[in-house]
């Protein structure tokens, strides 16, 4: 009997690995800010108190690493891992958690343009993520990928579900089975509207993303839409002009848990994007 063996065992075809893309070409229009980690140093090499990660955007929204006293030197590192459609072939490695808190983490400078954006005709904000496998729902759950610094309480917000001391915004991971969660503040309501995402597992890369309309935020994960997108009005996002913070969470105005797992290409754009339009087009 016949048999065609390049059909019979085609799923055991290695897919490919895709080619990095360059910075240039994920400069969409609306661009805020895009991070990158490629081509800067060896993988496994540690990142200093004080390291500058520019802002390929031309915004001027730079990145400086902050580290809590006490952490050990690799808290922070380069690595070469990351999403099979990852821009740039390469990510952070964030080796944080809480309990003490310990690691060391990244900041928009004082007076970055970003810190005062309030996005009111929309926006995107998407990264890629990867959990280890000893990553922790005590140590390191609900700590944030990116976060905007500045309580709830000290913008005057108020009413249900809020937490005065919470941060304006945080992109996290819960500690309720390693859920993706974009908690934030509108500008039209005194209080917080939050998107979830479903379980992801550790080892795997993920893309995730949250969209706004100027009306509505959805989340995305892989491209796909969650299901807990809630049908309310979230227009903007409030700000008390203080920095973003990549891979810290500040409760109650100081920093309490750092992330841990690795962490790619971060794009932020004051607009709207269409799936095909996200980093992994």
């Amino acid at each position: 009997m016949p048999i065609d063996f390049e059909k019979r065992f085609s799923s055991f075809i290695p897919i490919p690995v895709r080619p990095a893309r360059p910075a240039s070409r994920q400069l969409v229009k609306g661009t805020l800010a895009y991070w990158r980690f490629d081509g800067q140093a060896a993988p496994g090499t540690p990142l200093p108190e004080g390291h500058t990660i520019r802002d390929l955007s031309g915004k001027g929204n730079d990145l400086t690493v902050v580290t809590v006293p006490g952490t050990a030197a690799d808290a922070l590192t380069w690595s070469d891992d990351h999403h099979p459609d990852q821009p740039a072939h390469a990510s952070l490695k964030f080796a944080g958690g809480r309990n003490p808190v310990n690691g060391s983490y990244l900041t928009t400078g004082a007076k970055a343009p970003l810190n005062a954006e309030t996005f009111r005709s929309g926006y995107t904000f998407e990264t890629f993520v990867r959990m280890p496998l000893d990553w922790d729902a005590g140590r390191n759950g609900n700590a944030s990928i990116l976060s905007r610094r500045g309580s709830a309480g000290a913008a005057g917000k108020h009413g249900k579900n809020t937490d005065p001391h919470e941060p304006l915004a945080q992109f996290a991971i819960t500690n309720n089975g390693r859920e993706a969660q974009f908690n934030h503040y509108p500008l039209n309501t005194t209080y917080p509207t939050t998107n979830w995402g479903h379980g992801m597992v550790e080892l795997k890369w993920w893309h995730v993303a949250v969209v706004n309309d100027g009306r509505y935020t959805r989340m995305y994960v892989e491209g796909a839409p969650v299901a807990d997108n809630p049908k309310r009005v979230s227009q903007g996002l409030t700000t008390l002009g203080l920095p973003w913070l990549v891979g810290g969470h500040e409760y109650a105005g100081a920093v309490d848990v750092v992330f841990h797992g690795n962490v790619g290409d971060i794009r932020i754009v004051n607009r709207p994007l269409s799936v095909d339009e996200f980093l992994t087009a």
